[in-house]
């Protein structure tokens, strides 16, 4: 990451471990993005309930959890 002038070095440091987040997740497998992907929406979907909102995360069949390959969405469902 190049040098930000008249910037705090913590700042500096926050948004190099920002970036090197970003460069892991973007070389994970596509499975594992999706999954990522799943428990973000079960995350959300938990808060979104609480607040009365119908929600569903995509539904991963367990036969493709063991499959990794065959990893995708069998119900996607919509986050609102």
């Amino acid at each position: 990451m190049e040098a930000m002038d008249g910037v705090n070095p913590e700042v500096v440091r926050i948004f190099a471990a920002k970036e090197d987040r970003r460069q892991t997740l973007a070389r994970l497998p596509f499975p594992e993005k999706v999954h990522a992907i799943i428990k973000l929406q079960e995350m959300a979907a938990t808060i979104l309930c609480a607040r009365g909102k119908m929600v569903r995360p995509w539904n991963v069949s367990a036969t493709n959890e063991k499959n990794p390959s065959a990893l995708t969405p069998t119900n996607p469902g919509r986050i609102v």
